[in-house]
């Protein structure tokens, strides 16, 4: 009986009426909505924006990258993707360098890389991002981002002259005490590659639309003279990207001497930055919440001051201290959960239709 007690005065205190308590009430109602609307708005967006940018990351790399550091390149890429398709995933060599881009008098520092479209071209699906030209990487065939072709002033059908920095440097001479002379004995003439445009894409992430250059991965190990057949890595996909562990254990174990890097490693920095947002940003918006429970603490303040000659007839008959102030706190709590439910709900909505 002393619970519905409780429960009755204390959401009869809660009822809204024509006073400042319940102006009060109400205004400390609100507060709390508002503060947990904008909280699940915030921190949606923020995760739905990290999200998003993992997408991207996903898309445009792949789950894990294996190297050989002991060489300047994988003479046998066939062995390491062997090894990840035994360890479940999947895998393609690739051939990934710097390069110089020539449209002109316009020269650019671009990344070449060089992939077999007959393996597997859905791990990187161009197909979906291709915006001109038609998706071919046939010998001296080259498929750029858009950002590229802006820099250069190109489109599909012109004509790009590929450098290779291993060619540039044996036409020059470092000198022990420094310094630097163009090579004279050497009967080599140097000519760069010529490549034709033929497709222009877009992923919608600005650092990789402005620097990688898709072409075939033979004519990528001819332009920087690596053996045939060979990658200067092996990209790797797993079924889940975020549960590597065991994977990257397995293949440490079968690749011995090889560097095995996961898309979180490569990519920690950008990682680290938005979790750490995110984290400031909730840290922010408790404060928020808080001034809201500080004024449901106002609204208890004042409702006792306005009940004194009622609590003092609960007094009278025989109510304790502990249940007089049970009441008022279940008032409180009437306030926090039903602001709390409005503001889910007000919150929700707003991510819905902002979606």
């Amino acid at each position: 009986m002393e619970i519905r007690t409780k429960f009755f005065l204390a959401w009869r205190y809660f009822k809204p009426r024509r006073n400042a308590v319940s102006l009060i009430t109400l205004i400390s109602l609100v507060g709390v909505a508002l503060g947990v609307a904008v909280l699940i708005v915030v921190l949606a967006v923020m995760t739905g924006f990290t999200d998003l940018m993992k997408e991207k990351l996903l898309e445009t790399s792949s789950h894990l990258q294996i190297y050989d550091y002991n060489n300047d390149c994988i003479r046998d890429p066939d062995k390491v993707v062997a090894a990840v398709e035994k360890a479940g995933g999947e895998a393609v060599p690739v051939t990934l360098r710097p390069v110089l881009v020539q449209s002109g008098d316009r020269f650019v520092p671009k990344n070449i890389l060089g992939i077999d479209p007959a393996q597997k071209m859905e791990r990187f699906p161009l197909k979906d991002n291709l915006r001109y030209g038609e998706l071919r990487l046939d010998k001296n065939d080259a498929i750029i981002g858009n950002v590229i072709a802006g820099q250069l002033a190109v489109s599909v059908g012109s004509k790009l002259l590929l450098h290779s920095p291993a060619r540039l440097a044996k036409m020059v001479n470092v000198k022990k005490n420094g310094g630097f002379d163009v090579k004279k004995d050497t009967n080599d003439v140097y000519l760069p590659d010529e490549f034709t445009v033929t497709g222009i894409y877009s992923f919608g992430k600005y650092d990789f639309d402005s620097n990688v250059i898709f072409v075939n991965r033979e004519d990528a190990n001819e332009l920087f003279e690596m053996p045939w057949g060979s990658a200067s890595a092996v990209y790797a996909w797993t079924p889940d990207p975020f549960a590597l562990d065991d994977i990257v254990e397995k293949l440490a174990k079968e690749l011995q001497g090889m560097k095995i890097y996961t898309w979180q490693e490569i990519n920690r920095n950008l990682l680290g930055v938005l979790q750490m947002e995110k984290n400031m940003m909730f840290f922010l918006l408790i404060f928020i919440v808080l001034v809201a429970a500080f004024s449901i603490t106002n609204t208890l303040i004042t409702v006792v001051v306005q009940k004194t000659r009622e609590i003092g007839l609960l007094r009278a008959l025989g109510a304790s201290s502990g249940t007089i102030m049970s009441v008022f706190i279940l008032q409180g709590f009437f306030v926090g959960v039903i602001g709390s439910g409005l503001g889910m709900t007000l919150g929700g909505l707003g991510v819905y239709y902002r979606n």
